[in-house]
């Protein structure tokens, strides 16, 4: 019997021995792939191995094609490629990923199609009504909706995946499914593909309810919030959407619009006193206050940056930018309407389009710096901003998004502006409004 036993135990142990030199002679693999949203550079990609990958190696066999200046960042597993330079991405990127692990076993080599540009949605009147539509990467138009009354509020979600919309007095949503990261087989199959175009899935209703007005924020992991009411004299409710699924109602007042923060855990609330930052259910409760009549603008790439609009008892306004551990820092004041702003990374430029209130012609589009100096300033004499559009800023191509009114004309029009020089590029479109969509 203990022979018996003694022989089972060895067998297992034996077998457990080999298990084990199998497993480490096995190559590294690739498991996961993704789009990172980035702070410190254009675009970034996370990859994560199944086993400890030498970083040196991946950086030495890897390739970038075109060619374009990048890091490798991080320490065995995972990884981040994060791009790096200032010169615009204006198509695809063929990767090549190869290297060694540290056991000095080679990863197989792969191929992927990377195209990190953001998407231009717009909502464009039809003879009908309105419907949702992209643009293609050849300048051509794709609808996502069927034809729907007004489209009042429009979100799309953080992390690409669909677009939250208020339209026939129902939140809805609609899914999207992308193709930002395609394997390819061969050299062959990489010349002559091209990222197919998003597909919409149906839309689906978010509420039962109709209602008379909703506010929406989303964030990079694609969670949803709205600020709803569907009673004229009834408090707003406040819903949360995890990108996991599930609807969950806040317990949460505040005096104006909420944001979700960028990199998700969080939201910022105003309040009479101030602006609050508050932690999402299944963390800890924070309360951090910054006193104040105070406006979130936008939020900067950089984690914890954001820019403000305070209110000044004269009626003058200023832009603020806000980051960790220090006071605002006032990058203007004036007495012109503060009609939307943006920055890059940490806000190391911040632009600002304000317009005088004595001549709602003369609206400026400024480009400022850290500290807060004029950098550029460019009229947009015969144009009009079109009431409640944002101000957008792209990475990848480094450029401004604005849905401006041409004097005299019917309809606005999705007009780029590159960041380096402030010069306008209209979009023959004619448009209620002109956002960008994150690729997913």
């Amino acid at each position: 019997m203990n022979r018996r036993l003694a022989l089972l135990l060895g067998g297992g142990l034996a077998l457990a021995l080999l298990q084990q030199q199998l497993l480490l002679r096995r190559p590294p693999r690739l498991l996961e792939l993704q789009s990172s949203a980035t702070s410190s550079g254009p675009a970034a990609l996370d990859l994560l191995f199944s086993r400890p990958m030498a970083r040196p190696s991946l950086a030495a066999s890897s390739r970038l094609n075109p060619p374009r200046s990048h890091q490798w960042l991080g320490e065995g597993n995972p990884l981040r490629l994060l791009l790096t330079g200032s010169q615009p991405i204006r198509g695809p990127i063929e990767l090549l990923i190869r290297g060694l692990d540290r056991r000095g076993l080679p990863l197989r080599p792969q191929r992927w199609r990377w195209d990190p540009r953001p998407w231009l949605l717009v909502v464009a009147p039809v003879r009908s009504g309105e419907q949702l539509q992209l643009q293609r990467r050849d300048g051509s138009w794709l609808p996502l909706t069927p034809v729907l009354g007004r489209i009042s509020t429009l979100r799309p979600l953080g992390d690409g995946s669909g677009v939250a919309l208020v339209s026939g007095e129902r939140l809805w949503l609609l899914p999207l499914r992308q193709g930002a990261l395609r394997p390819l087989v061969s050299n062959a199959a990489s010349s002559g593909a091209s990222r197919p175009d998003p597909r919409p899935g149906p839309l689906r209703p978010l509420l039962p309810e109709p209602l008379l007005f909703a506010h929406l924020s989303s964030n990079r992991h694609g969670d949803l919030l709205a600020q709803w009411s569907s009673r004229a004299l009834g408090r707003a409710t406040t819903s949360l959407w995890p990108r996991s699924g599930g609807e969950q109602r806040l317990a949460l007042e505040a005096s104006g619009p909420m944001q979700l923060l960028p990199e998700g855990g969080g939201l910022v609330v105003p309040e009479l006193e101030g602006l609050s930052l508050r932690n999402l259910p299944g963390r800890p409760q924070r309360r951090q206050l910054l006193p104040g009549s105070r406006d979130l603008s936008s939020f900067c790439p950089l984690s914890g940056r954001a820019l403000l609009v305070r209110h000044w008892p004269d009626y003058r306004r200023s832009l603020e930018l806000v980051e960790p551990g220090q006071p605002p820092r006032q990058l203007w004041l004036g007495e012109e309407a503060v009609l939307g702003t943006a920055c890059d990374r940490g806000g190391e430029r911040s632009w600002l389009l304000v317009s005088d209130w004595r001549s709602p012609s003369s609206t400026q589009l400024l480009e400022l710096s850290r500290s807060g100096a004029v950098l550029r300033r460019r009229s947009l004499g015969g144009w009009e901003a079109e009431p409640g559009s944002p101000l957008l800023y792209d990475p990848t191509g480094q450029q401004l998004l604005l849905t401006l009114r041409a004097q005299g004309a019917k309809e606005a029009q999705p007009v780029l502006i590159e960041a380096g020089s402030l010069r306008l590029r209209p979009i023959p479109k004619a448009v209620r409004q002109a956002l960008w969509l994150a690729p997913g």
